[in-house]
């Protein structure tokens, strides 16, 4: 049995360049574009995807 894509969180694009949404399917761990995001129907839908700062803080050791 094939694991299902699960979206973790989003990136905001910069520079121009395309937002994007980190994506795990099973034990690997793949970054793809907002649109292939959603052309491809993956849960949660990407608006409600948490940013990545907010899903991977920084340890508040590190930060200066």
């Amino acid at each position: 049995m094939t694991e299902q894509p699960q979206g973790r969180y989003r990136t905001p694009g910069e520079k121009g360049g395309p937002s994007t949404a980190f994506i795990e399917i099973g034990r690997v761990g793949i970054e793809i574009t907002e649109q292939e995001y959603r052309e491809r129907g993956y849960e949660p839908d990407f608006d409600e995807l948490p940013l990545k700062i907010d899903y991977c803080p920084v340890d508040s050791k590190h930060r200066r």
